[in-house]
């Protein structure tokens, strides 16, 4: 017998070493393991995210069970079925007196609802069980309307029109469970109409119009009552309710016109079960307001104008298990609010942001924003896998862009210097990128643990800086480019090209300008809240929360300056098109049709991806603001996929397949040994068809010109143009193209001179090199 005890004791310490273990691994991490909860009474713990997902994960099967929501129920109500199986009980009737126009079934229940009754029928048989006289016209219940009906246990008076209740009306009812008054016109209860109510476990008084109760004891005569629901009353206070020790009900308060609660309201509800206070005009509750309700095993404070969220405000809800908090943007929310909730099984929030605050509660809802989820900060597995290979081509793109620019020699150096600028901003949203993959797999499989330290810490701030930055003056910098590129189209001969020193002072001023607008959320907490930490990306397109802090300035950002800038780089490229057919067709070249196409094809891939970017940002952020409910994953692949669109392809549009990168090219593989025998015979060839076709022409020329401006052609030793004569200007189409004629032009110059030579920059003269690197770069 000593030993036998002896081994219970072992067993029971190691049992509860076990359990404290599991209980102590819920609420901490150590080394990235995710939050383990116990199966039941094992000793063996289970993940979390392994709780409720349909799977057994446990060998007793506990982290399958109870994964619904009845919390608040009293448990004499627990046990009762809602519906009747039909086969269970014979449908026929019993009873010996049914009143004219209802019906009888299951034994002994009576049916008189929608057929139009004024007042209460007078030959009901005392043997009823459930007497129904929903949806018909009666006004007034008589007293003696139910005498002598002791056996009845549920009655539904809904839908009719009753305004008061007699004082005894229900005395006979002594087994009365169900008492179903919803949809009437009831202002005042009368303390003494419930009187006799003794097993009264359910009391329905819904959509009425009740504000006050007239005399007291009123919840002394249900002594059994286990819910009471008062919905879409006009309840402004909750001191009907001081003063009942004993009452243990499940109370129902939603959609009423609250906007107090005095402190001592609910002082001395210690035995109640639940409380739903959701949809008031609550703003604040006051101190200790549930500090006594240790029996507490629901709360619903959803909806309701609450601001702040006072620190200790769940203190002494040791038996609390379930938490609905949705519709409350309380931006004091922290992880000291729920400690006390040892209990808590089920929380509630608007946003899956705030279930980083609750990491031991087994089920918060929503458990994903789409971006993440309790597990990981990115939510599946092509997400995590698309993000580094969007990352990895956005930073090797632009780098090799970055290096080749700063080598290649006959460079437009002004030209050169905005494309390089535009491939460090892009570049620095591949960094933005990595940032974010490389988050999400330092907390794989334990997010939820890290998620709001992530959220508020400065890492998570210099990362959303980042990627703003990045955004914002890649637009400001395709906008100048594109409005530069359209001036030099359609005023080709203007005087006012910016030369290295100006161009430097417009990319300083872009970069400044986009630096302030990433900046100033951060430095302006008190209006912008936690603009950039609003989601594990910390990126503040807002769109889970439209209205939230600083919704005014996201939406300045992202739909009104990114928007406009999308406007006028389409416009300008549109302009540039117009113009340059019409210059096509007033000079008749024969090489319009190819030239045409090529530039096209450019045309249309620039605008289409700035198209792709910032109009289903525009449009999707137009309609968040709206009302319009926006999918969590959406807001992940606008961040993951779209939004790096321009970073990742702008390298391949503005430079790898240009002119001179591919010339570049070119000229590497020709220099490679095993090609240099290959094109030296090619070469001969060339040269003997070169003697006999000759190498006058007299279009080339003509699709870099603008025949009616007056301009003269310089004579320089570097040029690449051979000039017969240079003598007065030239104003006319006519003498355009008398002097066209006379200039002689190497074939390298003729095959270049297409649509596709439109310069990035304008050229303000026709010689040398830098005018052939300008014709190439568009």
């Amino acid at each position: 017998m000593t030993r036998m005890w002896f081994l219970l004791l072992v067993v029971t310490a190691c049992c509860s070493h076990a359990v404290i273990c599991c209980s102590y691994s819920a609420g901490t991490s150590k080394n990235n393991v995710e939050a383990c909860l116990p199966c039941g009474n094992l000793t063996e713990c289970v993940p979390r995210s392994k709780h409720c997902d349909n799977r057994t994960d446990c060998s007793n099967g506990a982290d399958e069970e109870n994964c619904g929501d009845n919390k608040g129920i009293p448990d004499s109500l627990e046990s009762i079925p809602l519906v009747l199986r039909p086969f269970a009980i014979p449908k026929h009737c019993e009873l010996q007196e049914v009143p004219s126009m209802c019906s009888c079934s299951h034994l002994t229940r009576i049916r008189c609802g929608g057929i139009g009754l004024t007042d209460i029928p007078a030959n009901i048989s005392v043997q009823v069980t459930r007497l129904n006289l929903e949806m018909n016209l009666i006004r007034v219940v008589e007293v003696d309307a139910f005498v002598g009906l002791h056996n009845l246990t549920k009655l539904y008076l809904d839908h009719n029109q009753l305004q008061t209740l007699e004082p005894g009306v229900f005395s006979d009812l002594s087994n009365l469970e169900w008492l179903y008054l919803n949809n009437n016109q009831l202002r005042v209860l009368n303390a003494q109409a419930f009187y006799g109510l003794h097993s009264l476990t359910w009391l329905e008084l819904r959509w009425n119009r009740i504000h006050t109760v007239v005399g007291e004891g009123i919840w002394d005569n249900m002594p059994m009552l286990g819910i009471l629901d008062l919905e879409s009353n006009l309840l402004s206070s909750l001191e009907m309710f001081r003063g009942y020790r004993n009452f243990a009900a499940t109370l129902f308060v939603r959609n009423n016109s609250i906007e107090v609660i005095n402190d001592l309201a609910l002082a001395e509800l210690t035995q109640l079960h639940g409380l739903d206070l959701s949809e008031n005009k609550i703003a604040k509750f006051p101190n200790g307001v549930f500090r006594n309700l240790s029996a507490l095993d629901l709360l619903n404070i959803s909806f309701n104008p609450l601001q702040v969220l006072q620190w200790n405000l769940f203190d002494g809800l040791e038996k609390l298990g379930s938490l609905d908090l949705r519709g409350i943007v309380a931006h004091n929310m922290s992880f000291r609010l729920f400690r006390p909730l040892r209990k808590l099984e089920h929380i509630y929030f608007s946003e899956f942001r705030y279930c980083g605050f609750a990491p031991r509660v087994r089920r918060c809802t929503p458990n994903t924003d789409g971006i993440s989820t309790f597990e990981n900060l990115l939510a599946n597995f092509v997400l995590r896998m698309s993000v580094w290979v969007v990352a990895i081509v956005t930073c090797v793109g632009n780098t090799s862009v970055m290096i080749g620019r700063s080598i290649m020699k006959h460079e437009n150096k002004v030209h050169s210097l905005f494309i390089r600028n535009l491939c460090a901003s892009d570049l620095i949203m591949g960094m933005y990128l990595l940032v974010i993959g490389t988050k999400d797999y330092m907390y794989r499989n334990a997010y939820n643990e890290h998620s709001q330290q992530w959220k508020e810490s400065l890492g998570c701030q210099v990362t959303g800086f980042l990627g703003m930055l990045s955004a914002e003056v890649t637009v400001l910098l395709l906008t100048y480019m594109s409005v530069e590129r359209f001036l030099c189209v359609v005023f080709p001969y203007r005087d006012s090209r910016p030369n290295v020193g100006q161009a430097t002072v417009i990319l300083v001023i872009i970069w400044l300008s986009g630096a302030a607008l990433s900046m100033a959320p951060v430095m302006s907490p008190g209006y912008f809240g936690n603009f950039y930490g609003s989601n594990g990306v910390c990126f503040p397109l807002h769109l889970h929360d439209p209205h939230g802090a600083g919704w005014e300035y996201s939406a300045f950002v992202f739909m009104g300056l990114n928007f406009v800038s999308m406007i006028i780089i389409l416009c300008a490229y549109a302009g540039m098109f117009i113009s340059i057919q019409r210059t096509r067709r007033s000079i008749g070249s024969p090489l319009s049709l190819l030239s045409d196409m090529s530039f096209s094809k450019r045309f249309f891939f620039i605008v289409l991806t700035d198209s792709l970017v910032w109009l289903p940002i525009t449009i999707i952020k137009f309609a968040a603001l709206l009302g319009v409910p926006i999918s969590g994953s959406m807001y992940a692949w606008i961040v993951i996929f779209i939004l790096p669109i321009n970073s990742a392809i702008n390298p391949i549009l503005y430079s790898l397949t240009t002119r001179t990168f591919t010339n570049m090219l070119g000229n590497l593989v020709e220099k490679s040994p095993c090609c240099a025998r290959k094109i030296k015979s090619g070469r001969l060839r060339q040269q003997k068809e070169e003697a006999f076709s000759g190498a006058t022409y007299t279009t080339g020329v003509a699709s870099v010109l603008r025949p009616v401006k007056c301009f003269k052609v310089k004579r320089s030793s570097e040029t690449e143009f051979s000039m017969s004569t240079v003598s007065t200007p030239i104003c006319s189409e006519n003498t355009t193209k008398a002097f066209v004629s006379t200039i002689e032009i190497p074939d390298v110059v003729h095959r270049s001179s297409t649509l596709n030579s439109v310069p990035e920059v304008p050229s303000l003269e026709i010689s040398g090199k830098e005018s052939e690197t300008d014709l190439d770069e568009s």
